[in-house]
């Protein structure tokens, strides 16, 4: 892709700016220069590394695709900078990044701080980096279909040709995992106030257990489709964990290289200087037929229509109007400061109210909820959503049109914030069901993208990696089909 391998670049300079200026990072760089090395490096110094890494995956990186591909957000009029995303058609080499900065960054790092930990009976850092290390290696699965899990990440042992597990394997091990770490002695003397190490909760165990609770919500959801897991999410429900309201890294400000990375990256004044993101039809037109006013909170408007939302046909990037044109269409209301977002309290609220509902309990108080945390989320209140909760959104009698209007509203929430949640959880349920092809798309027909194409540093290299077969973005993954 165009430009890609530029924003590839910028993004890595940019997460090792962030990195630097984060609370011990400068420690950790003085005493270390292989963060993978755990024999140089306090695993304690490792993790806030990993935790980064992770967030320039899942809230860059993903940020770009989700944006798009949940139809939220369109190519900018004469720009290409995004155009084989907007237009279905990305190439292997696209997704290299994402891959090494996954498996050479987070995951490794992950290993080592699980090992250590263990090693010094410290359950509580233990638990964290096996629960992030999971929310990783899940992603990937989600994305790819099939990835190297059980032989990865021992290049130090002979094995450079990992085979890939097939999805289902790798969720089942992840969840088996998660338990384990959750059934460890928290009271144990080598247990440590894991503090400033960790940038998502500052060491809040309390808070990881309903992470780690959340975290498996969450998959045993992606596996609706595919099998009962009606007794899962009964377990999830009832756990003496609870559920998060949120998971993030905040701290960012308006200084360069202090900014949030997806902004920093992809926004005007820094990075690549330049924002080519714009508001598609199909969500901006979808709030503003239904009087809702979160649309100012996810978008700002044009310059050259200051106080309008305007939209543009979802990848109409051909538009003969040019840049006079562009200027009417809204923007992404990204800022500096945004957190890195794991979770939010809309998004959780969805995943309850949709569990709920699939074991035969009422959602209706989660839904709305939802709903609320999202208005506030966006700028508005919970006096502004009112009329909404109470008529165009009120909670549907009927079990599947409950599903449809909780997967609806949650890909509402998951603008600007969470968006590949919401391409997956399409691809899961089919909800929103208004959801359409680019007008620019290289599939023909109907198809919307259904999966990643493996990267082509793997297929060029690991004898065992899958190969690409013909139109395989158009391949439901392992709990779509």
């Amino acid at each position: 892709m165009k430009n890609m391998k530029k924003i590839q670049l910028i993004l890595l300079l940019f997460f090792s700016a962030v990195v630097i200026t984060c609370n011990s990072c400068a420690d950790f760089l003085d005493v270390n220069t292989d963060p993978n090395n755990p024999a140089s490096a306090p695993y304690k110094m490792v993790l806030p590394i990993a935790e980064m890494s992770t967030a320039a995956f899942y809230n860059n990186y993903l940020m770009i695709y989700g944006s798009i591909w949940a139809e939220h957000f369109s190519q900018n009029f004469t720009s290409n900078q995004y155009n084989a995303i907007n237009d279905y058609n990305p190439q292997p080499t696209d997704f290299n990044w994402m891959w090494a900065e996954s498996f050479s960054g987070a995951l490794n790092d992950y290993k080592n701080v699980i090992n250590e930990a263990e090693n010094a009976g410290d359950w509580n850092t233990y638990l964290i980096a096996t629960a992030m290390q999971a929310f990783h290696f899940a992603i990937l699965a989600d994305l790819f279909d099939k990835i190297p899990y059980s032989e990865s990440l021992q290049g130090n042992t002979g094995i450079l040709a990992p085979k890939y597990d097939d999805g289902q394997s790798v969720y089942d091990d992840l969840l088996t995992r998660i338990d384990a770490a959750l059934s460890n002695d928290f009271s144990a003397i080598g247990n440590t106030v894991t503090g400033n190490s960790d940038y998502i909760f500052n060491g809040d165990m309390d808070k990881w257990k309903a992470f780690a609770n959340t975290l498996k919500l969450k998959l045993y959801l992606r596996q609706t489709e595919i099998s009962d897991v009606s007794a899962k999410l009964t377990q999830c429900l009832n756990s003496p964990y609870g559920f998060i309201n949120e998971a993030m890294i905040d701290g960012f400000t308006a200084e360069p290289g202090k900014r949030n990375p997806f902004y920093g990256v992809n926004m005007a004044g820094e990075g690549l200087g330049t924002d080519n993101f714009r508001a598609a039809d199909v969500l901006l037109d979808y709030l503003k037929n239904n009087g809702d006013i979160r649309y100012d909170g996810i978008y700002k408007s044009g310059p050259s229509t200051p106080g309008l939302f305007n939209s543009m046909l979802f990848g109409d990037r051909l538009n003969e109007g040019g840049s006079s044109e562009s200027d009417k269409i809204a923007r992404g209301n990204w800022k500096t400061d945004d957190p890195v977002y794991f979770f939010t309290q809309p998004m959780v609220e969805f995943m309850i109210a949709e569990a709920k509902e699939r074991t035969g309990v009422d959602g209706k108080s989660n839904y709305e909820a939802g709903i609320n945390a999202s208005f506030l989320n966006f700028g508005h209140s919970a006096a502004d959503a009112a009329p909404l909760v109470n008529g165009t959104y009120a909670y549907p009698a009927a079990r599947g049109e409950k599903i449809k209007a909780i997967l609806t509203q949650k890909w509402i929430a998951s603008a600007i914030r969470l968006p590949i949640e919401a391409w997956l959880d399409y691809n899961r349920t089919g909800y929103p069901d208004f959801l359409k092809p680019s007008a620019n798309s290289q599939l023909g027909g109907s198809f919307l993208p259904k999966r990643f194409l493996f990267p082509a540093s793997e297929t060029s290299r690991n004898v065992n990696a899958p190969p690409n077969e013909n139109n395989a973005i158009k391949n439901p993954v392992w709990w779509a089909k």
